[in-house]
């Protein structure tokens, strides 16, 4: 009797090592057939076009009025239904050559197509993680300048700077009276205009969650009012490892930081502080030696943390050309964050 149970376990057991050798296939397959700079993922449901790199998606009703999306590459189709997103990095190695990829993970349910796109099996197999994103060398330095708390009278000077090196920033803003055409500026000279909080207020914006979303959600549209972006780019006042919130809600950061995500924000920190904010027109020199001391310890990723707050910082215009040549001098490529890029987030 017991040699007759053992094998009533062993073909289950077998059974499911041959379900997993599938899913490892389908997963090898996919991820070795993905080179899109990205999946964009549109409420959790739908996906942007890609058609740019080859890809096409097409939304399609299966069985039980089941909707998924049909990836199509190449004459070769597999589908997919969306349920999560969330970015990380890994290393590949293709033709022994190593490159760091930055990723955006997302979950799929796999089904099987052929190649008139009949779907030939009704349920999905597994539900598993791909990652594809645009690969990036493993020597490869970015840097993101990134300023907070404008627009102000500043801003202008700062983006002549920008142009002046034909590099593109990101702004974190907020909200301020009669600087509707400063707002539009950053949007129209190509900078990326992300989300800061409407009052800046610790006191309303980290009391309760509510109150949280009640100020993002006003800045959210009066940004995109005004210049026409959706923005899910955001950075919480105080960075997400502030300690003032504390003082309005103990656990408010750690809520926050999950629920943003699941949100479909990206929220991003920073690994340089040019310490601008830590006094009112600081010594030019000290905020550029302050950058310099942290490309010195040439992290493949760079946020610099700079601020457009107008009359108190203009300390920060006169650094900024320097601060630019020394990223440069660094070996770094300058670019704006956008809703792919690697976020630098505080882990502590």
């Amino acid at each position: 009797m017991k040699k007759k149970g053992k094998k009533r376990w062993i073909i289950p057991v077998l059974a499911t090592f041959e379900i997993l050798a599938l899913i490892a296939a389908i997963l090898f397959f996919v991820i070795t057939n993905s080179d899109i700079s990205t999946l964009a993922v549109d409420d959790g449901s739908a996906y942007d076009s890609a058609s740019d790199s080859g890809y096409d998606f097409v939304e399609t009703e299966g069985k039980n009025g089941v909707k998924y999306y049909v990836i199509t590459k190449n004459a070769t189709q597999t589908t997919t239904a969306v349920s999560t997103t969330q970015s990380q990095t890994q290393t590949e190695t293709e033709n022994n050559e190593t490159t760091a990829t930055v990723t955006t993970s997302t979950q799929f349910s796999i089904r099987s197509f052929n190649d008139s796109t009949t779907e030939t099996t009704a349920d999905p197999v597994s539900e598993i993680t791909v990652t594809t994103k645009t690969q990036r060398r493993s020597d490869e330095k970015v840097a993101y300048l990134t300023f907070d708390d404008g627009p102000s009278i500043n801003t202008e000077k700062l983006l002549d700077i920008l142009d002046q090196y034909d590099v593109k920033a990101t702004f974190f803003v907020i909200y301020h009276k009669n600087m509707e055409k400063k707002y539009k500026a950053i949007a129209d000279r190509g900078h990326t205009i992300a989300l800061h909080s409407y009052t800046h207020s610790y006191s309303k914006i980290y009391k309760t969650e509510k109150g949280y979303y009640s100020d993002l959600n006003k800045i959210h549209d009066y940004v995109e009012k005004l210049t026409g972006v959706d923005s899910k780019i955001i950075r919480f006042p105080g960075g997400s490892s502030n300690t003032v919130s504390r003082k309005y809600n103990k656990n408010i950061m750690k809520v926050l930081k999950k629920s943003v995500t699941e949100k479909g924000y990206v929220y991003h920190d920073w690994n340089i502080d040019s310490t601008d904010a830590s006094g009112i027109n600081r010594d030019p020199d000290i905020l550029v030696e302050k950058v310099k001391a942290g490309l010195k310890k040439n992290k493949p990723v760079v946020d610099i943390l700079m601020h457009d707050t107008g009359k108190s910082k203009t300390t920060t215009v006169e650094a900024l050309p320097r601060i630019i040549e020394a990223v440069k001098a660094q070996g770094y490529t300058i670019e704006p964050l956008t809703i792919d890029s690697e976020p630098i987030q505080h882990n502590w």
